[in-house]
């Protein structure tokens, strides 16, 4: 709904961070340069653990480790949002507690993949991780998931006072449809950049990033403008940005902005198996998107 009333996580753009490796280990050295220049750069919230962040393979340990790192690096600034989410409910659980005990101000949970789950399961797993503390965002990503949190599920998934928001990452008719429901009292944030300016302009609270690894300023802006209504500012920032984002899940993400990552100084391209180097022809693309995109960012910052 347009106006929830519920408490909100954050407003604006959140980056779904990369997890930086080096020889196979987390890089805690490049991750807190990381955190550190995208909260610099005026992000609103930063995401740890996410499908950027390569979650499926990091073990507890790890994840806990970075989801440490960075409220330690926060220090309260932004909010630090821990994803948590995966197939099986007792290691859900398990990961949420452990976030909450990091000091996650927020747990990022998708929908139930590979055993998928019935409407009836995935409450009361939900509903269990919403009991720990910690206000939970729904995440939705049919394409990765291989299933789809309908309206009716969220509706029933937003009863629970603690269940506050949702990372729609399928589509803008999505959005827009649960933007209109008055059962669904959550706020919405977009789960992809190239929907973030119409969902916004929607109704929508911000987006959660990953082009913003790259670009936070760029980013943040056209999120504060688009709040602002300057949508002349918001359609160029949006049109200069677009054949990149195509480009960085031409394919499967997080390769290809970790290959431009390691470019930009960042942290290193790599990734854990089974991802694995990109294309040498999406390589070349990446490096013409990226180049235009850096080129034309401060003329488009100065407006």
């Amino acid at each position: 709904m347009l106006d929830s009333t519920k408490k909100l996580p954050f407003s604006g753009c959140a980056t779904a961070l990369v997890t930086p490796f080096k020889n196979g280990e987390i890089d805690l050295d490049a991750f807190t340069r990381l955190v550190e220049g995208q909260i610099s750069a005026g992000v609103s919230a930063l995401v740890v653990c996410g499908t950027t962040g390569e979650a499926p393979t990091l073990t507890e340990t790890e994840r806990h480790k970075l989801i440490c790192r960075a409220v330690e690096i926060s220090g309260g600034r932004v909010p630090i949002i821990a994803g948590t989410g995966g197939p099986c409910t007792d290691k859900m659980l398990r990961t949420s507690w452990s976030a909450r005990d990091a000091g996650a101000d927020a747990l990022l949970i998708v929908n139930p993949y590979y055993n998928k789950g019935t409407d009836d399961g995935i409450v009361r797993s939900f509903y269990a991780a919403a009991s720990l503390g910690p206000p939970v965002i729904l995440y939705n990503v049919p394409s990765r998931t291989g299933s789809d949190m309908s309206p009716a599920l969220v509706a029933r998934l937003a009863e629970h006072h603690n269940i506050v928001a949702i990372k729609e990452a399928s589509t803008v008719s999505r959005i827009s449809e649960l933007l209109a429901a008055d059962s669904c009292d959550l706020h919405v944030y977009s789960g992809n950049d190239g929907d973030a300016l119409p969902a916004i302009s929607m109704g929508a609270r911000g987006v959660v990033s990953v082009v913003s690894n790259l670009f936070p300023e760029l980013w943040v802006r056209l999120c504060k403008e688009c709040e602002t209504g300057n949508f002349a500012l918001c359609r160029r920032i949006h049109l200069l940005a677009l054949p990149l984002i195509r480009a960085l899940f031409a394919e499967t993400s997080p390769s290809p902005v970790k290959y431009l990552c390691e470019r930009a100084g960042i942290c290193s391209s790599e990734v854990r198996l089974p991802l694995g180097d990109i294309s040498e022809k999406l390589k070349k693309t990446l490096e013409i998107e990226y180049d235009r995109v850096h080129s034309a960012q401060t003329a488009v910052l100065l407006n």
